[in-house]
């Protein structure tokens, strides 16, 4: 199999990891249009805009996560065709780049979640608990993308290894 085939099949992964984020955003935005037409307790009405909010974030992303990285495809395509070497080169550089993010973003979920949880008990108004609820939901979501977005790019660096190793890069 040719090196870009894997850029081609990790862009596709993100792809699909970007429409089930934006399918997911989508439920709790509809969730939050339901309490707001429909619940009639100071907890529902309070819900409403931290859930708009929580899924907001993960259907905006979904879906501009999904139309960059279906656009990358032609231009992964186009830099593979000009410079193989460099773009096996730029990719590595790029997925390496990657572990950082996670370096933060595990940390900051686990404060979501114990945040959230700590919130929740603690405060006993409608709003905080929403609002605890939301942060528990968001924590949550961003451990679930980060764990597969890791797992995708852990196994394309080692086949951007494996490539360098081969070519002597």
């Amino acid at each position: 199999m040719e090196f870009i085939q894997h850029t081609k099949n990790w862009a596709k992964g993100e792809i699909i990891e970007a429409i089930i984020m934006a399918i997911f955003g989508a439920l709790i935005v509809l969730c939050s249009f339901f309490l707001w037409k429909f619940g009639n307790t100071p907890f529902e009405k309070a819900l409403i805009i931290p859930l708009f909010v929580v899924g907001f974030i993960p259907l905006f992303m979904g879906i501009s996560g999904a139309i960059s990285n279906k656009n990358r495809i032609t231009e992964y395509q186009k830099e593979w065709e000009k410079n193989k070497i460099e773009f096996i080169k730029t990719e590595k550089k790029r997925v390496e780049s990657f572990d950082q993010i996670f370096k933060y973003s595990y940390p900051g979920a686990f404060i979501f979640l114990v945040g959230g949880a700590i919130l929740f008990f603690l405060i006993k108004t409608p709003t905080w608990k929403a609002i605890s609820l939301a942060m528990m939901t968001l924590g949550l979501m961003a451990y679930f993308i980060d764990h597969f977005a890791a797992e995708r790019a852990d196994i394309y660096l080692k086949h951007i290894n494996k490539t360098i190793e081969k070519s002597n890069i």
